[in-house]
């Protein structure tokens, strides 16, 4: 086997895993033990496309061209399908995503080796090959000034979707088969002139090269236009939910001073009344005007100034309107959580819960149960609350009957995004007339065993 045509092999695999990585690794999670299985998975990988040399050989001693070429065909969409489950392995990513990513890897990868093998190595410089160090360090220039390029102007600005482009749905994962399926089809198109060209004509053809170029800058271009447009409807819908968040706050606010206005209006005739009291009716006032600040005294105080903000909103809501908000609370191990997730992952369950219960004509049922509790692992956030009627479950998330569902499926999967973002993971169903909410994060090493000896309970 010569050392010429293993390094071919040697390089396709490893700068098709590399250009891959260049879109995944600041895009997706890792899993656990990431590096030792990734490095198995890419020796494994290696070896595999090693051995094609010995496959090639083994079907040209049939001297049947077509067979050799089917071969060659099938072997290289192997090894790219190899490729996109070596990531899906090693990622939390969907399919949709996985199919994203290989597309773009291998648009890049592809340019790079026309370049190189074709236009230099088969085109201006055809006896580069026999100068193998001078060819590899060719290989290993081209490659890594050409990847850097894509790294700041395409892949690094993938992290900003937190590790999700596309759901897995049909309609996307055939989408994006078709573009892989197009992708493969032009580039062995383009090779196939191109070796044409080589073999029928005394000067280069480069019609066949400029063609492989050609279309898989196309695919590429047409992959960054996928993203900047995916990104923008995000950020869109982002808006729109912070736009949503802010009347339900402004709305929540005013109704909020407009019962303590009522409250201190009550107050002010309940002093005036204790004035003029006699002995007999001063207990009696003096009850009164405890009833009337109670409310301040049973807002829950917590170590968490971000919890304790969220529930006194939620408890001033509740009281106006009948609702009975019961909680337990163990707020230490929050600490490990950005004060916006908080507010958002916390806000949003006892919104939902609290939207669910005020419908409720009886308000005996108008009772939310909120938990948040911690072992020496996991941090557990649950709500419990009465529901009417049997609520359908999509892709174990709750569907909306309201009108308004962008924004009520967003806070739901906006919460579930942010469960996974710490490792966690949000369970959602109903039970008779009981729905329940469970969001279960692992608390990090270094938070870990600064457990909050007490719980309060409101």
């Amino acid at each position: 086997m010569e050392a010429l045509s293993v390094f071919e092999e040697l390089r396709f695999i490893i700068e098709l895993v590399v250009a891959e990585q260049l879109f995944v690794w600041a895009f997706a999670e890792r899993k656990r033990r990431f590096w030792p299985v990734f490095i198995s998975g890419l020796i494994g990988l290696i070896l595999i496309a090693i051995s094609y040399p010995y496959l090639q050989s083994y079907v040209s001693s049939y001297n049947d061209v077509m067979l050799t070429r089917v071969v060659s065909i099938s072997w290289y969409i192997f090894l790219v399908i190899l490729t996109l489950i070596h990531i899906k392995l090693h990622y939390v990513i969907s399919w949709s995503d996985v199919l994203f990513m290989g597309i773009a890897g291998y648009s890049v990868q592809h340019i790079e080796y026309v370049v190189v093998n074709e236009i230099i190595a088969l085109g201006l410089w055809q006896d580069l090959p026999n100068h193998l160090f001078l060819y590899i360090m060719i290989c290993i220039v081209t490659t890594a000034i050409w990847y850097y390029f894509i790294v700041k102007v395409f892949a690094s600005k993938l992290k900003a979707c937190n590790g999700q482009l596309y759901e897995d749905n049909i309609r996307n994962i055939l989408f994006f088969l078709m573009m892989l399926i197009v992708l493969l089809n032009t580039a062995f198109l383009g090779q196939y002139l191109f070796i044409n060209g080589l073999n029928n004509y005394d000067n280069i053809n480069y019609f066949g090269a400029t063609y492989d170029l050609f279309s898989s800058g196309l695919v590429l271009i047409v992959q960054y236009s996928i993203f900047r447009i995916s990104n923008l409807n995000r950020e869109k819908e982002i808006v729109k939910q912070l736009l949503y968040e802010r009347q339900k706050q402004y709305k929540l606010s005013k109704e909020n001073i407009d019962m303590i206005n009522h409250k201190c209006h009550d107050l002010k005739h309940q002093i005036q009344a204790l004035r003029k009291a006699n002995s007999e009716d001063l207990e009696e006032y003096i009850s009164d005007v405890e009833e009337s600040i109670m409310i301040y005294d049973n807002v829950l105080k917590t170590e968490n100034e971000v919890l304790n903000t969220i529930l006194s909103e939620k408890s001033l809501y509740c009281e106006k309107h009948h609702i009975k908000l019961s909680c337990i609370i163990d707020a230490n191990q929050l600490d490990f959580m950005g004060t916006q997730d908080i507010y958002v992952l916390l806000g949003n369950a006892l919104d939902n819960a609290i939207e669910s219960v005020i419908q409720n004509k009886d308000k005996d049922k108008r009772v939310i149960s909120f938990t948040i509790s911690a072992n020496e692992s996991f941090l557990s956030i649950q709500t419990n609350n009465f529901v009417e009627g049997n609520i359908k479950f999509e892709d174990g998330l709750p569907v909306t009957t309201k009108k308004n569902k962008a924004y009520h499926g967003y806070g739901m999967k906006s919460m579930k995004h942010l469960a996974e973002k710490y490792d966690g993971s949000m369970y959602t169903s109903q039970e008779n007339e009981i729905f329940m909410l469970q969001i279960m994060i692992p608390i990090p090493a270094e938070f870990k065993g600064i457990l909050n000896e007490s719980q309060l309970e409101n």
